[in-house]
């Protein structure tokens, strides 16, 4: 309206400036509808698994595949609870603050050191880039969701004494070389000998044969490991739910399972909670499969902390298919009557029982 003015009243000045208004937006239009050609934006975390206190960065790549440049990008990326900067403070955002530009067919990645306070499964909520022109007058901003996760384990929150550490099965400075049966690998079939275990028996090819046959597995030198973790500090479970030293249970139990490992044991994790409502308790079988020690670190970074039943009961329904040859960890923070009457059992039964407490330990050192 003001050029159409200017042109009837001869104003040139005026005629000039609508002009430049008009390009301007003409610019900006094709702008906006340009600028995101050929820009993409991803992140990813180094590590899709860490242990607390772990120094861990996240990637964030962003490229330029058209021939303008982009003069202006502003990126603010936004952390999940539980993430937060490791070397700078950024007030009250939960997450990074950049500014930097594109230059034609390029890319830029940074590494965002980021702090974890405690275990858990962490997913990257967002990252917001803007792009602008030079002067900064037609910003195009764009809310980008990658598919960026990150799995703390826990790790031991109070130090485990080197006392504990012999009493393991696996703590030993030189364990004495023995042979157990590795029951992932089957070996054959031999006649039935008194004292061979019932579930040792084929029932399938006893049938067939019309004589009792017994399964052979081939040997090796680890046996399996039961590591029962109780998050509850007593029974029953629900007058007895203390977080904060469930989670020193959890952390010493992170401690056993990478000892074990380590050591090449078949090492399996039960525990009086679940993942998920309605699955039953928290259970992974010892095993010596690929995936099967992330499995285990999953199930220890993802657990509540918080008791559904008590372990006794959940010991109970494990211990009947539990080997005599196999070790069980209980890791209590204080057991209960009808828990120690269970790890009774399974000594009478011929299994190994180790029973660890992280408060015990605190309170030894302490002097209480």
């Amino acid at each position: 309206m003001l050029g159409a003015i200017a042109l009837i009243g001869g104003f040139v000045g005026l005629l000039m400036w609508a002009v430049a208004v008009a390009a301007i937006a003409v610019v900006s239009t094709v702008w906006t509808r340009l600028v995101w050609e050929g820009v993409s934006v991803s992140a990813a975390f180094s590590t899709t698994r860490a242990f607390a206190g772990e120094p861990i960065a996240l990637r964030v790549r962003i490229a330029n595949d058209k021939r303008m440049p982009v003069p202006i990008v502003r990126m603010s990326v936004r952390l999940p609870p539980g993430l937060v900067p490791a070397d700078e403070d950024t007030g009250t955002m939960r997450g990074f603050r950049r500014r930097l530009s594109l230059a034609p067919r390029s890319e830029l990645q940074l590494e965002l050191p980021v702090r974890a306070a405690g275990r858990g499964e962490y997913w990257l909520e967002s990252v917001l880039v803007e792009l602008s022109d030079p002067f900064d007058l037609a910003p195009v901003w764009r809310e980008v969701q990658p598919e960026a996760w990150l799995l703390v384990m826990p790790e031991a929150r109070i130090q485990v004494p080197a006392a504990v550490r012999r009493r393991l099965p696996f703590g030993h400075p030189a364990p004495a070389a023995r042979l157990f049966e590795d029951r992932e690998r089957f070996a054959g079939i031999r006649p039935y000998q008194p004292g061979d275990p019932l579930n040792r028996i084929h029932w399938r090819l006893t049938a067939h044969a019309g004589a009792v046959q017994t399964k052979l597995f081939e040997p090796t030198r680890s046996a399996d490991v039961l590591i029962a973790l109780d998050v509850a500090c007593g029974e029953p479970f629900w007058d007895n739910v203390f977080p904060e030293l469930a989670e020193d249970a959890i952390g010493w139990a992170s401690f056993v399972v990478r000892q074990g490992v380590g050591a090449g044991w078949r090492v399996g994790l039960v525990a009086n909670t679940h993942l998920r409502r309605g699955r039953g308790p928290l259970r992974v079988r010892p095993a010596t499969t690929p995936g099967h020690e992330a499995a285990l670190f999953a199930a220890l970074a993802r657990m509540p902390n918080q008791p559904t039943s008590d372990l006794a009961g959940v010991l109970r329904e494990v211990g009947r298919g539990l080997d005599r040859r196999a070790t069980v960890v209980a890791i209590s923070v204080r057991a209960g009557p009808r828990l120690r009457h269970e790890l009774e059992v399974l000594r009478r039964r011929g299994a190994q029982v180790v029973e660890l407490s992280p408060l015990e330990m605190l309170l030894k050192e302490v002097g209480a």
